[in-house]
């Protein structure tokens, strides 16, 4: 399988897009299309699908509980921030996996968010992501494009080249014939060399201006750019967009509003743009969030949460098979609690990200637990996907 890399965006965001097909392969404008939004930092997932008829909530978060949540089930509600995902529910278009996580409680960014990339129930043990393998199983036809550095949860294929436009001046033909005349001797590079010519051509075509990339960073436009491209008919089935920091809200993460509330109203432009641009392709396409844990269920002495376990899990798309918050509910009485003080993870999230696999690169279960990742299957999750 050979890789195009595209980076679009640096710092805060970054879109990736996996499986180009090629132009032989037939049918494949009928396969799913799969959106990927990972959200570092540990989202709330108590902010963001409050339990609203647990009354412990509200006595526990005197001043971050969310006061208007749009209604969803009678026991959940929906932050204000996700008026795009109300509807959405309303068209039986967005389900949610709540007091899930991975089965890891160490509290660390870093060795989280190799967990949640990996799919290992150990961080730092696989060198692969639990998406790049699924797709390497699935024998997924054509290329894949990647940002820089290739975000974990896609590798699982060593063959890549790059393509990356940006603001910074492409290489310059002159340049270009000074390389290939330097390395035309080495048979290991030489290859290289017209790889490096065809790129820096192509960005010359697609440079962007400082303004023009800045633009191009805001979470809301990545999806709306992911869906252009994840739309045609060669496109590439799966699209990854990487949010890099926003929900590590210690102090004053607010309720309705604040800090937490402005990245969660990002997620619901993202999800918008994307079904925008994808036009009828949306009745075929799945997002899926991932994030590496929760928030404490109290707040804390500065209003704000720490860092947790459990969180949830939000879908949007056509392949939702219901609109429903999927979940196995302890309660937020400190003695339901993980170690007294997170949402326990009820549901395993690798058994919901199994469930996407599943349906979208048609892959059995029996495969995807010994070759993709190994998780604890729930029957809460019946009727998850279509």
């Amino acid at each position: 399988m050979q890789r195009r890399q595209w980076l679009k965006g640096a710092g805060a965001t970054a879109l990736s897009f996996a499986g180009f097909q090629p132009a032989w392969a037939r049918g494949v404008e009928s396969a799913p299309r799969l959106l990927v939004v990972l959200l570092r930092g540990g989202m709330d997932g108590l902010a963001a699908v409050p339990p609203i008829g647990d009354a412990t909530y509200a006595a526990i978060r005197p001043t971050i509980a969310v006061q208007n949540s749009l209604p969803l089930d009678g026991s959940f509600g929906l932050h204000p921030a996700f008026k795009h995902l109300h509807q959405l529910w309303g068209q039986q278009q967005l389900a949610v996996v709540h007091s899930t996580g991975f089965a890891y409680a160490g509290r660390s960014h870093f060795e989280g968010q190799d967990v949640m990339q990996s799919g290992m129930n150990k961080p730092y043990t696989s060198a692969s992501g639990w998406l790049g393998r699924a797709m390497q199983v699935a024998r997924v036809a054509g290329g894949v494009s990647l940002s820089i550095p290739m975000p974990l949860l896609l590798r699982g294929n060593p063959e890549s080249s790059t393509k990356f436009p940006n603001w910074m001046p492409p290489l310059t033909p002159g340049v270009a014939d000074a390389l290939e005349a330097l390395w035309s001797k080495d048979g290991l590079i030489s290859p290289y060399a017209s790889v490096i010519r065809a790129e820096a051509a192509s960005q010359r075509q697609g440079a962007m201006n400082r303004q023009d990339f800045a633009n191009a960073r805001a979470l809301p436009e990545l999806g709306r750019l992911a869906g252009q491209e994840m739309s045609q008919a060669q496109g590439p089935r799966v699209g990854l967009i990487d949010f890099t920091h926003g929900f590590d809200t210690h102090a004053s993460q607010g309720g309705d509003l604040g800090g937490h509330a402005d990245q969660l109203v990002k997620i619901d432009q993202l999800v918008q743009n994307f079904q925008t641009a994808m036009g009828p392709m949306w009745s075929n396409a799945l997002v899926v969030t991932v994030t590496e844990f929760g928030r404490t269920a109290a707040e804390n002495g500065t209003t704000g949460t720490d860092h947790g376990v459990g969180t949830c899990c939000l879908l949007a798309g056509g392949l939702i098979g219901q609109a429903k918050v999927f979940s196995d509910w302890r309660g937020l009485n400190k003695d339901q609690l993980f170690e007294g003080r997170d949402l326990p993870p009820t549901i395993d999230v690798a058994a919901v990200y199994a469930k996407v696999i599943e349906r979208v690169f048609e892959i059995t279960p029996a495969a995807i637990q010994q070759q993709v990742m190994a998780h604890q299957p729930s029957a809460a999750l019946k009727g998850l996907l279509v």
